[in-house]
């Protein structure tokens, strides 16, 4: 016979308890049996047992299947999964006592108390690995940024020997230079400038007058770039007669063994620029006051600073 108020050992025929000194009162004590759970209070949910769960809120849905609260399993879903995390937080002690068996209050806070401080321990423990490897990490970006800016200087350079194997020719023009030539062999004939019996001014070819308008006096080859089929283009320049506000205009004649037909005249009045040709295409660069201005002839058409430059009464060489 034990007493039932301090649970020490009584001899049967007892009336108090030679250690409590208490009435026998109800009579012995079964100690092998658990203490009889806690008084319920709200809706089946004793004291004790509401509350913040660390464990529920971060271990989530690993603690739902540990504690077989299936509904925690939506903490996997993408976006509503951070509300179901927070809800396992506030909700998650009182769901894990309806859904699991429990000895007691005690078993059921022990139990809780293991959950939380696994769910802080991972967290810290994540903490200090995600620094750590901050802590390192700029060592490994910078290897990967290096890698990076080795891998995009010998694209570039390769750019560049490739754009430089493609290059002709290149150099600067001038058209108000001492060593112009006064005539030049092409693949249509001769061209040349010559001054009329009446003094008047005239650009031939193969001794067929080519230009003899008011421009002809001051139009004259700068240089002749060859193209694939036998074709050539020859820079000309008209200059000389524009007065101050426009020292020189330029233009191309195509030429092939049937003869010689001008582009429209293109420039910024710049005397002086510089030339590319890369196979068939010949670039020039010529200053302007927003700093240079970009002429391209290829298959004939020349573009000016991406526009295609059309024959007009205005730029038409031959008038």
């Amino acid at each position: 016979m034990f007493c039932s108020h301090c649970g020490a050992q009584m001899a049967p025929d007892a009336a108090y308890c030679s250690v409590c000194g208490k009435a026998a009162g109800a009579g012995p004590v079964n100690l092998d049996k658990p203490s009889a759970p806690a008084p319920h209070t709200d809706g089946g949910i004793p004291d004790g047992v509401k509350g913040w769960s660390w464990g529920a809120f971060l271990l989530n849905w690993i603690w739902a299947i540990g504690n077989r609260s299936w509904i925690g399993l939506l903490a996997l879903v993408p976006y509503v999964g951070w509300i179901v995390v927070f809800w396992l937080g506030f909700k998650g002690r009182e769901m894990a006592w309806k859904n699991k068996q429990w000895d007691s209050l005690e078993h059921f806070n022990r139990v809780q108390r293991k959950w939380s401080q696994w769910g802080i321990g991972i967290t810290i423990a994540a903490i200090v690995l995600a620094v750590l490897a901050a802590m390192f990490a700029p060592d490994a970006v910078d290897l990967d940024l290096d890698a990076d800016r080795t891998v995009t200087v010998q694209r570039s350079e390769a750019l560049v020997r490739a754009n430089d194997a493609a290059v002709t020719a290149r150099g600067l023009i001038d058209s108000n230079a001492d060593n112009l030539p006064a005539s030049l062999s092409t693949v249509a004939g001769l061209l040349d400038r010559r001054t009329n019996a009446d003094g008047s001014r005239a650009v031939t070819l193969g001794g067929k007058v080519l230009f003899s308008g008011e421009d002809a006096g001051w139009q004259f080859p700068l240089r002749s770039f060859t193209l694939s089929g036998g074709k050539e283009a020859i820079l000309m320049a008209s200059s000389g007669g524009r007065g101050a506000s426009c020292e020189t205009m330029f233009f191309f004649l195509l030429a092939d063994a049937s003869g010689v037909k001008p582009t429209p005249m293109f420039g910024t009045c710049a005397a002086r620029g510089s030339f590319v040709q890369r196979g068939d295409a010949i670039e020039l660069e010529l200053p302007d006051v927003n700093g240079a201005s970009t002429i391209v002839l290829e298959d004939g058409v020349v573009v000016e600073d991406g526009q295609v430059v059309s024959l007009t009464g205005m730029n038409d060489p031959s008038r």
